[in-house]
């Protein structure tokens, strides 16, 4: 497709070598492969050279004339549009006399006289049923062997300007038979015209005097493949014709027109079109011929390829396909000029098409190339984001296991660190109770050797005490030499000697501090618990600990034995011992 033509083209006219191009869009010069615009009013719908001055083209519109001119350079140029008329002009003729005919199916027929520069219209007249017409709808207007000529639905009529009227044309419509009531008129060149009478076409010769032959067998094969009322051949050589049908287009060459040149003329397959038919109809490219690779998404891979042979005679044509990357052979022959492919896989595909003459003659194969895309998920923008993704959580796992490593080694390390403090502290628990336990051994021993102590000065007491009783008994005893008993004064200060040396405080107040240094604060834990006590009843309570006997007891506080009991029963009412805690076990705990 030539770029920047989409849309509809309603004429193609070849004047003076440069090809014009007359599009819903404006009008544009075909150069080469390429379009150049020459003129931006919509819808050119027919351009005619001026008889009166072959410098100057007039061209018909949606909304009027345009007029262009010749330049010193040979090359056509706009000169505007023509003032006083902006009528739709779908046929134009220009008549002897230089008046202007403008003919559309709708608005009806017009005469117009221009001024001297073409520029503006300063004369105009319409024509009706009142003229001698049929009506005026669907009148057009034609030259015809230089005779200005009228087609209507009845057959053809000429004007009569001294009358002012219409009359038919009866020789030409006799001679033109069925296709007296065609449509429209198209130069074919050398006295030749096309008639095209709603669909139907004939080659009409009028260079032969008196005769008129009509050639409309040969192209019934084209019988209601043309566009009805919006009809054209174009002649773009001498001898080459482009017929617009329904599906394309089909050339024709008059030269060529024997069956010997079969061979030599027999074109491409022509790939019109593809169109996405997947859930709607929607056109993806108008020429697949040009080579240009056509990309379709995978979820509109439901396609639709049309071609045709742009070559006219009566054959029989066949096409054959192949999809490479989707068929394994070429298809059947067939007359049909379009292939369907549904669900087409992701990938690259070529088509490609021939066509084959009479059982004979092929033409070269056509090929359209093009894709259909992978979906987004597996397209490569797609591949390349999970790559990202892969090495971005590639990285991420590093770092997440690097960081897990640390925080192992962390774990450990202070795992261990607390085995180490663990083990340091049990070591040195047990070391400091090795320690304590030394030192409780220690303090015991020294414990037990002071209580031996205390115990042996007890002793040395009670045996002292004892002693003394002995000999203070022994003292009572004693007589003279005459067997008489020693003077009482003499015994008493004995005896004082005694029971002083019995009831010595020395002896106490050494025992007490030994005791004290034993038996750390026992004194006054005892006074603090029990204040009522007095000093016997502490002395009792620090022998009672040592756990001294009776005996031992009696001579250390110099009673007799039952004033021990009776000094041990008074003490537990005064500690208010229960009756089932021993006394010495309750003085031992204190």
């Amino acid at each position: 497709m030539v770029a920047n033509s989409q849309g509809q083209v309603w004429d193609l006219s070849l004047l003076d070598g440069q090809l014009f191009c007359g599009h819903n869009n404006g009008t544009f010069k075909v150069v080469g492969d390429r379009i150049e615009r020459i003129s931006a009013m919509n819808g050119g719908w027919t351009i005619k050279r001026l008889n009166s001055n072959p410098n100057f083209l007039i061209q018909g519109t949606y909304n009027g004339l345009a007029l262009y001119n010749k330049n010193a350079a040979g090359k056509w140029v706009l000169k505007g549009a023509i003032a006083g008329f902006d009528e739709p002009s779908r046929h134009v003729e220009q008549d002897s006399k230089g008046d202007i005919w403008v003919s559309n199916a709708y608005k009806g027929l017009s005469k117009l006289t221009l001024s001297t520069d073409y520029k503006k219209v300063i004369a105009k007249r319409a024509f009706d049923e009142k003229n001698g017409l049929p009506g005026d709808y669907n009148i057009n207007v034609f030259n015809l062997e230089n005779k200005i000529v009228f087609s209507s639905s009845s057959g053809f009529y000429t004007y009569d300007e001294l009358s002012n009227r219409f009359s038919k044309y009866v020789v030409l419509n006799k001679k033109l038979g069925s296709f007296a009531t065609s449509n429209k008129i198209i130069n074919a060149g050398a006295h030749k015209y096309w008639f095209i009478n709603h669909g139907k076409m004939a080659l009409v010769d009028f260079s032969q005097p008196g005769k008129l032959p009509i050639d409309n067998t040969r192209f019934s094969v084209l019988d209601g493949r043309m566009v009805q009322s919006y009809e054209n051949i174009s002649r773009i050589s001498n001898s080459v014709y482009l017929i617009s049908v329904d599906d394309g287009f089909v050339i024709y060459d008059a030269a060529g027109d024997d069956a010997k040149n079969v061979s030599s003329k027999l074109p491409a397959v022509l790939i019109r079109r593809i169109d996405d038919i997947t859930d709607r109809y929607k056109t993806l490219s108008e020429n697949g011929s040009t080579g240009a690779l056509l990309k379709v998404t995978n979820n509109r891979n439901n396609l639709r390829i049309a071609y045709a042979l742009p070559y006219y005679r009566q054959a029989h044509v066949r096409f054959q396909y192949f999809l490479e990357g989707y068929s394994k052979q070429w298809s059947d022959w067939s007359a049909a000029t379009q292939k369907d492919f549904t669900n087409l896989a992701t990938g690259s595909y070529i088509f490609k098409v021939r066509a084959r003459i009479n059982h004979a003659v092929m033409s070269p194969v056509s090929r359209f190339d093009f894709e259909v895309l992978p979906p987004w998920y597996a397209s490569k923008w797609a591949y390349i984001l999970y790559m990202l993704l892969i090495g971005v959580l590639v990285l991420i796992s590093k770092k997440l296991y690097r960081r897990k490593l640390a925080k192992d080694h962390q774990r450990i390390a202070k795992q261990m660190q607390r085995e180490q403090d663990e083990k340091l502290k049990v070591e040195a628990e047990a070391t400091e109770r090795e320690i304590h336990r030394l030192q409780t051994e220690k303090l015991q021993s020294e414990l037990n050797a002071k209580n031996r102590e205390l115990s042996n000065s007890a002793l040395s007491v009670a045996y002292k005490n004892e002693l003394l009783q002995k000999l203070s008994d022994e003292l009572a005893k004693l007589k003279d030499e005459n067997g008489k008993r020693l003077p009482t004064d003499q015994i008493n200060k004995v005896q004082k000697v005694i029971n002083d040396g019995m009831n010595d405080e020395r002896d106490w107040n050494l025992f007490e501090k030994s005791f004290n240094e034993a038996h750390e604060n026992f004194f006054k834990k005892l006074k603090a618990q029990h204040p009522e006590l007095v000093p016997n009843d502490v002395k009792l309570c620090a022998y009672l600990r040592m756990n001294m006997s009776s005996k031992e007891l009696s001579s250390l506080l110099n009673i007799t034995l039952r004033g021990v009991e009776i000094r041990r029963y008074r003490l537990r009412k005064k500690l208010n011992i229960p009756h089932d805690k021993n006394l010495v076990e309750f003085l031992m705990e204190l």
